[in-house]
């Protein structure tokens, strides 16, 4: 399994919900280009949870 750093993957978040934000507002909520800057960031998301659970225990 891929050791993933915390600071890595929250500057990744950040950069992914600023493009998202971004591309809400030049194309729309419902554009292809938004959703699935939003799916990509939701796998980020699900990957620092995992991390915080895995490491919590």
């Amino acid at each position: 399994m891929e050791t993933v750093y915390p600071e890595k993957i929250m500057e990744e978040i950040e950069h992914k919900r600023r493009e998202m934000i971004s591309s809400a507002r030049e194309t729309g909520f419902l554009s292809v280009q938004t959703i699935s800057a939003s799916q990509e960031l939701d796998k980020l998301l699900n990957i620092i949870q995992e991390e915080l659970h895995i490491f919590s225990k």
